[in-house]
């Protein structure tokens, strides 16, 4: 089945449920920007089956006499919709994996968060021998350290629900907590609030319900070792918190991990710039997508828009329409055109082809020049029929009506959307393609289709495949 048809089917979605994802990188970690509003309260995020999936994954064993996270199972109440979450329909008999599905779904929360929470408190996911004391404090929600949970939120179901409750109570009635998106604020390292604290400005509202949740910032000496201790002032939750979602599901800001970002980056520039990266173009894209966040789509579009794809495209309508090389009063002219937007990227080819050079280069006739349009807009040859016609319209409109009319041609789009899909996915387009693409394309120019494919799911897939890292 094709990976790219339809023109939703385009529109990537930045990860998979189940991708592995890649070591974090404590580079990566910004504390005004833990994670993202988008990832943060996506809650369709994994399905139950992939919930299920993941558990299962974590624990190949369970000691004897135990019961993991994978396998838990018990009986839930029904609980009443407010404005924090939608309710919960109750049941006799239900899995782990069923209840963080269904409270992610209720209370807006992605499931991977609830997943990512529930390791960083007990140690649930992973833990082959967990106690009823883990269970009972699953999500550590209205547990302190030094006293039993308040039983209104004890046991599993409800600690899972109000735990996700709480981070919508965070986040729809902000002002009544410490914690704000848009304010720069101090916190602490430490509870011991002799270690200080650091200024932080808060970016978001998804981090400022993190905050809340867990009040404290890692220093430099927990940030140094990531995964083991740091000294005496060191906090960890929301060190660790990103730290295992970055491990078990990518990047908290884009969905995409560092081996993700490095693949792409090199597909990339191998695909539009006809090169490979240099170390610095590297690690700056890597940084956009994993560190900021940045979309895929806004890291094609950067490259796609660049001098240097400008250029590269300036100078190959020079050779290949015109047959010599640019000179530099022109080349100039139509980069800076196309910077400026008067003209798009492949607008210079139909320019060309409806050029007084090229007529004359063509032969200098009109039968000669749309003979030579043929070959060089459709590959291939014109009947006598149509160099007659082409010829009148020639005489009469001009030699740019001409190009025009072909150029905007559905057999012209649909060449131009197959070189396109050869490009970048490397196959010939399919019929859903040339449905949904060929009119895009007459209607908005090319790079609206190269714009989409660079940020589908096959061309991430195929960018793993071609340039896989370590």
């Amino acid at each position: 089945m094709a990976l790219v048809g339809s023109a939703l089917a385009l529109l990537m979605a930045f990860t998979t449920g189940l991708t592995p994802a890649a070591a974090a990188n404590r580079n990566d970690f910004n504390p005004g920007r833990i994670m993202s509003d988008s990832m943060f309260y996506a809650s369709g995020a994994l399905s139950p089956a992939e919930t299920q999936a993941f558990l299962s994954g974590k624990v190949a064993t369970c000691r004897v006499g135990y019961t993991c996270l994978k396998d838990y199972w018990q009986s839930t109440s029904s609980i009443g919709a407010d404005q924090y979450c939608k309710g919960y329909n109750g049941s006799g008999w239900e899995s782990a994996a069923s209840i963080i599905s269904k409270v992610a779904v209720s209370c807006g929360i992605s499931p991977k968060v609830l997943i990512v929470l529930l390791e960083k408190e007990q140690g649930l996911v992973t833990d082959t021998w967990p106690t009823a004391r883990q269970y009972s404090a699953a999500t550590g929600n209205g547990c302190p350290d030094t006293a039993d949970c308040d039983p209104a939120v004890s046991g599993f179901f409800f600690q899972v629900y109000y735990g996700a409750r709480a981070f919508q109570r965070y986040t729809l009635n902000s002002g009544s907590y410490n914690f704000r998106a848009g304010l720069t604020q101090n916190v602490g390292y430490h509870p011991n609030t002799a270690c200080g604290a650091s200024s932080v400005k808060i970016t978001n509202t998804a981090t400022a319900a993190l905050y809340n949740y867990t009040p404290y910032v890692p220093n430099a000496a927990a940030m140094a070792n990531l995964y083991g201790t740091g000294d005496t002032c060191s906090s960890y939750g929301n060190r660790n918190f990103w730290r295992m979602y970055t491990d078990w599901f990518g990047s908290t800001i884009s969905g995409l991990d560092s081996k993700d970002a490095i693949s792409l980056t090199n597909a990339l520039y191998a695909d539009i710039l006809l090169r490979a990266p240099d170390a610095g173009g590297l690690e700056t894209w890597r940084n956009y997508l994993i560190g900021q966040g940045w979309p895929t789509i806004w890291v094609g579009n950067a490259i796609l828009y660049s001098d240097e794809y400008y250029l590269q495209r300036i100078d190959a309508a020079y050779r290949e329409v015109l047959g010599r090389e640019p000179d530099t009063a022109g080349r100039n002219d139509w980069l800076n055109r196309m910077r400026t937007r008067q003209v798009s990227v492949d607008e210079i080819r139909r320019s060309f082809t409806g050029s007084l050079e090229f007529y004359m280069k063509a032969g200098g006739t009109d039968a000669a020049f749309v003979s030579v349009l043929y070959t060089t807009l459709l590959n291939r040859p014109a009947s006598e029929g149509d160099v007659a016609a082409w010829s009148e319209q020639a005489r009469l409109r001009g030699g740019y009506y001409v190009v025009d009319s072909i150029w905007n041609s559905y057999e012209s789009g649909q060449i131009r959307l197959n070189r396109i899909y050869k490009t970048f996915l490397q196959r010939d387009v399919d019929a859903s393609g040339i449905s949904s693409w060929v009119p895009l394309i007459l209607a908005q120019g090319d790079q609206a289709a190269r714009t989409s494919i660079v940020s589908s799911m096959e061309y991430l897939l195929n960018s793993r495949a071609r340039f896989p890292q370590p």
